[in-house]
């Protein structure tokens, strides 16, 4: 499926998001994974992503079963925040292997995106590689205020007669 120009203008939108989260939590990645088959978005792959330089980008991998994860199961049932600021000593719920193998994090927070009827649609992933990571209440609070305008631009939780900005 072919993107149209709406859906690659609020990719950008979207990254630009991620990219005052990076720098306002300090994180090594944020990447942003909804379900929306009307864009051609699938959770397996991102659709939206802010990085540093030095650090490996996740996108066009679709290697993880995202919604089999412990991680993501946790969110649907709990539905907030998953903060865990060390995922290399015996965390609970785990993350993916390949998330702390291959990409390298040693801790993470995870913010879901709900929908109107509390289904999770998607979620932002702040991931840090230099080692575990003491959250402090400002990157809590820039992850809260990122999740709430990624879902102001996307729609999502938008009753369906209010649209997307």
């Amino acid at each position: 499926m072919e993107k149209t120009k709406e859906t690659s203008d609020l990719e950008k939108k979207l990254d630009d998001v991620l990219a005052i989260l990076l720098r306002k939590s300090a994180g090594s990645r944020v990447t942003l994974r909804i379900d929306d088959a009307a864009r051609g978005w699938n959770v397996d792959f991102i659709c939206a992503e802010a990085v540093r330089s030095e650090i490996k980008s996740l996108r066009g991998d679709g290697s993880i079963d995202q919604r089999g994860a412990a991680t993501v199961k946790w969110m649907a049932a709990n539905k907030r925040n998953l903060i865990q600021p060390d995922i290399v000593n015996d965390p609970d719920p785990a993350p993916p292997p390949a998330l702390m193998g291959v990409y390298a994090a040693k801790a993470q927070m995870l913010s879901p995106l709900l929908s109107a009827t509390g289904y999770l649609s998607g979620w932002i992933s702040v991931h840090y590689v230099e080692g575990t990571h003491r959250f402090t209440d400002d990157e809590v609070r820039a992850l809260d205020e990122a999740r709430a305008e990624v879902m102001h631009l996307s729609g999502i939780g938008s009753p369906p007669d209010r649209p997307a900005a």
